[in-house]
């Protein structure tokens, strides 16, 4: 059984480092790593990046095993500049929190896609040289070059006494007892300089290869589609006598640059009187199937789309000896735009208009009247409103 963890975490709104994250869900499975190694992750992505983000990135994942080595990732990000959702496979549960790790390092520093390379070698500068002292005169400490050996004329320093109580070490074998009195201390060994200096007219090193990434995110497969459900209700001219309320339901499939979309529509019923008493209601509905170009930033997607529509209008005669209803085919065009906003990753709000192109237009007659009393017009116009919810 998954294990739930689900916290909001208040006291990080104001992170003191701005590479920390706010965790607003957090969903895995039982055995697999737990928050900690999700802010680990995200360090380690980030190494040592000057991150100048003030505001924390709130996260929410949720992972689920859907086999014994398949694990789902569903991640949702708010870095300021609106919420994203990503949704990610992985073999291992630990490798999708890696990559979940990685994703939101990205978010917070896109730097952090690409680690820094270590600094590469630089060549040593020229040698300094110190000038001799005059004789008898006592040198700087200060001014001798790095790796020179002092004066002779220097005095040396005196090894300092012994703490009380404890035991002089032993001599070493083969060296003469010390005597009593002043002796000369033995020479300072000359340190070994810290790497060979060149000659003049030597090349200078090859810079050092940087080294490869330390971390990089596990192999997954990025699912970008999107489904979503949506139904509103807005205004539709043209194909009946009278403006019409309208109704409609659908469904569309979005990547990240395209949507196909099937949808059904319903115009209510309208009454249209022709005079002496006699009149028609009318009702009309249709299938449509659209396919949309799409282009999307932050929370913001419009889609311009075309299609085309099937359906049927209706007719019901009114003040006649024998009212009849009567049914007609009427195919049209379908070329307007969208504008989806989102209000949360998995809800938001859709508007859209279009024109309406009449390909097939049924005309009715109301008997005994010889001619047609009504038929839809060649070029109507709709708008609606909806209610969107991402199903996955």
């Amino acid at each position: 059984m998954p294990v739930v963890l689900a916290a909001l975490l208040t006291a990080l709104t104001r992170a003191a480092d701005p590479a920390d994250t706010v965790v607003v869900a957090w969903q895995v499975p039982e055995g697999c790593p737990g928050v900690e190694a999700l802010h680990a992750g995200i360090r380690r992505s980030l190494g040592g990046l000057a991150v100048e983000r003030r505001t924390p990135v709130q996260v929410g994942v949720v992972v689920a095993r859907e086999a014994p080595r398949r694990f789902r990732l569903e991640l949702r990000l708010d870095a300021g500049d609106g919420p994203s959702e990503r949704v990610l496979t992985s073999d291992s549960c630990s490798a999708a929190v890696d990559t979940a790790a990685w994703l939101i390092a990205v978010a917070i520093d896109v730097r952090a896609a690409q680690p820094a390379a270590p600094p590469v070698g630089v060549p040593p500068g020229p040698e300094t040289t110190v000038p001799e002292p005059p004789p008898g005169s006592q040198p700087n400490p200060s001014s001798l070059a790095p790796g020179s050996p002092p004066s002779p004329s220097a005095p040396r320093p005196e090894a300092p006494p012994p703490a009380p109580g404890s035991q002089p070490s032993p001599p070493v074998p083969g060296s003469q007892p010390s005597s009593p009195g002043p002796h000369p201390s033995p020479p300072a060994p000359r340190p070994e300089p810290l790497a060979p200096a060149l000659p003049p007219d030597a090349d200078p090193p090859e810079p050092l290869e940087p080294a490869p990434p330390s971390a990089k995110p596990p192999a997954t497969r990025d699912r970008a589609l999107h489904l979503d459900l949506w139904a509103g209700g807005g205004l539709g001219l043209g194909v009946l006598p009278r403006p019409a309320p309208t109704a409609a339901l659908g469904l569309t499939l979005a990547g990240p640059r395209w949507e196909t979309e099937l949808s059904g529509h319903y115009w209510a019923l309208r009454r249209e009187d022709f005079g002496e008493g006699r009149g028609g209601k009318f009702a009309h509905g249709h299938a449509a199937v659209r396919g949309c170009g799409a282009w999307e930033r932050g929370r913001v997607r419009i889609p311009l789309c075309g299609g085309l529509a099937i359906g049927g209008v209706s007719g019901e005669g009114v003040g006649a000896l024998l009212p009849r209803t009567a049914r007609s085919l009427w195919i049209g065009l379908l070329a307007g735009a969208g504008l989806r906003v989102a209000l949360h990753p998995r809800v938001g709000l859709l508007l859209r208009a279009e024109a309406v192109f009449g390909l097939r237009r049924p005309g009715f007659l109301l008997d005994p009247s010889p001619g047609v009393v009504f038929r839809p017009a060649p070029v109507g116009f709709s708008a609606f409103l909806a209610l969107s919810i991402r199903l996955r």
